[in-house]
């Protein structure tokens, strides 16, 4: 009767699927003592969740203990972790939905004796907050005309999550009023702004990412974020007007608000526009956030970003060195709402190209006769650290502004945030005509890359046909365009991997294809498959992907010299 279950993150959400659950996350960053607090997270769980009640048990670490500090006709309650449908979340950190409550041995009926409420389906949700802490758990009695569903739990979870990040929010804000001296409110808001940042870089094939802050004051109003989103890049860099805990408590609020819209499977607009329209209606009327947000897909090497009132954004060429400037694409978040935006700006990163996101606390910084330290001296420590790591970029940075500074104090928040694509990440490229007569063109390309790049000479002419055998399915099954075909090749351990890039192509998966049947006799064959079929024995992988938004395929093999 009863379903644990762990909550997909790939549903796809219109912005009025996502509208309310944002309206909850703006309205839960406001400032309230625990008890109000816990109120409005009973309220919001029954009003996303069209449910009859809702209470909240929060985990006392050190007794071990939950403690029901919130619920209709009872008074407060403890238990031991573990015991009944509450405990058992709290150890397994994962959703129950109890369909019969009743018919469920770890339902603790004496809770509806004592309030003489009658609870027939129940959904128990862990209360874990961004570092992974358990603050409690929440349970939602009673879906009004059912029971729970997987629509519930998944909104439920998202709920939860953003409760957790509440309620700790407001026991350590009460743990700060009393007594605390201010400088240990700043410290400790420090620390809470600190760890809403990404604890480690995610690790992005074929990428190198770092970002740094460091706030002018104990506390600041800059942000960034580097996170994974399914198989996309999540890249912010916010920063709101002034500095301390008010900017601090807004930056930190939308980036909240921009992962959960993006965890719950909104696009880049949506997620933009509904964001900004939540923070135009609960920030003061004399603050806004610049804001940079946007999405790597590390498969097709673009990003895809809106940038509100953030600027500028330097996009270097790996090779030459050279810096293009881009200037913000709308106006800063939070400074009127909006109904939708221009179209999204797009770069493409090439081999060695590096994204530079840098706040105005380091272009602005000025020494001791009020020069700015400025983008021309920025655009000269990118170009000349370009071959190193992204880390070493950073540190290059900073280490050039504290020259220039001299003895100045830094005066405002400072924050660079670097997307950089591996520079050996294709050793050779070339587009082709989608044409029989090309296929010469694509072996001449293979001959020079083999050569150059000291790739093993011996598996080359397996390489040339599965090209071959690949590029003709493309010209003669494909759509008839004039758009060439890209080939990329990358050198790897013991081999070469490669792959074509297909615009404008139609979705065509030749990995699903049926396998052919050898044995039988020709007569009983059907035509076709044959050239398909020898290329999979003679590869060591092969991967098709088709981005359904740009109509672009990408056929991936690799082939090294483990593989006869």
């Amino acid at each position: 009767m009863a379903r644990m279950s762990l909550v997909s993150e790939g549903r796809s959400l219109s912005a009025r699927d996502v509208e309310p659950i944002l309206a909850v996350a703006a309205k839960l960053a406001a400032p309230f003592d625990l008890t109000t607090m816990l109120t409005e997270v009973v309220e919001a769980a029954r009003s996303v969740l069209t449910a009859e009640r809702a209470t909240v048990w929060l985990y006392d670490r050190d007794r071990d203990e939950l403690v029901l500090r919130l619920a209709m006709d009872i008074k407060d309650k403890r238990i031991p972790a573990g015991t009944g449908l509450v405990g058992a979340c709290a150890r397994s950190r994962r959703i129950i939905n109890v369909h019969d409550c009743y018919a469920d041995p770890r339902f603790d009926q004496s809770m509806d004796r004592l309030s003489g409420f009658r609870t027939r389906c129940m959904l128990t949700l862990p209360m874990v907050d961004h570092n992974e802490v358990l603050v409690g758990v929440m349970q939602v009695l009673n879906k009004a005309g059912g029971t729970f569903d997987e629509s519930d739990e998944r909104l439920s979870a998202v709920l939860a999550a953003q409760c957790a990040v509440a309620l700790q929010r407001v026991r350590m804000t009460e743990a700060i009023i009393e007594g605390e001296k201010m400088r240990q409110e700043l410290e400790l808001a420090r620390e809470v702004q600190m760890s809403t940042l990404p604890a480690t870089m995610p690790a992005v094939p074929g990428y190198d990412v770092h970002g740094t802050f460091r706030p002018a004051d104990l506390t600041g109003g800059d942000t960034f974020d580097l996170a994974r989103v399914g198989d996309r890049l999540l890249v912010v860099l916010g920063d709101a007007t002034g500095h301390g805990i008010g900017p601090a408590l807004s930056v930190t609020q939308m980036q909240a608000m921009l992962r959960m819209a993006f965890r719950l499977g909104a696009d880049l607009e949506t997620a933009f526009v509904q964001v900004n329209n939540q923070l135009a209606e609960t920030l003061p009327g004399d603050r806004f956030i610049t804001a940079f947000v946007g999405l790597l897909d590390p498969a097709t090497h673009r990003i895809e970003f809106h940038s509100g009132g953030q600027g500028p954004i330097l996009h270097l060429d790996g090779a030459s060195g050279a810096c293009t400037h881009h200037m913000p694409t709308s106006f800063p978040l939070a400074a009127m709402a909006v109904e939708r935006m221009h179209a999204a700006v797009t770069l493409e990163l090439h081999p060695g190209d590096l994204l530079a996101l840098i706040s105005d606390g380091i272009f602005e910084y000025r020494d001791d006769t009020g020069e700015e330290f400025g983008e021309a001296r920025v655009r000269e420590v990118l170009a000349t650290h370009r071959h190193e790591a992204a880390v070493q970029i950073s540190e290059a940075i900073f280490a050039a502004v504290k020259e220039f500074a001299g003895h100045a104090p830094q005066e405002d928040d400072m924050t660079v945030v670097l997307v950089k694509r591996d520079e050996r990440a294709v050793s050779a490229a070339a587009a082709f005509r989608r044409s029989f007569d090309a296929i010469e063109e694509i072996f001449a390309f293979t001959s020079s890359a083999f050569a150059r790049e000291g790739i093993e000479p011996e598996i080359r002419s397996a390489v040339d046909l599965v090209l071959e055998e690949i590029f003709t399915n493309v010209v003669k099954y494909g759509r008839a365009s004039p758009t060439p075909v890209r080939v990329e090749l990358t050198k790897v351990l013991g081999g070469v991997e490669v792959t074509l890039v297909e615009d404008d192509a139609e979705r065509f998966d030749l990995t699903r294809l049926p396998e052919v049947d050898t044995t039988l006799p020709l007569e009983q064959r059907s035509p076709g498959g044959l050239g398909l079929h020898l290329v999979r024995k003679i590869v060591d992988s092969l991967e098709y992907r088709y981005d359904d938004r740009r109509r672009q395929a990408r056929i991936t093999f690799r082939k090294t010299m483990g593989q006869r």
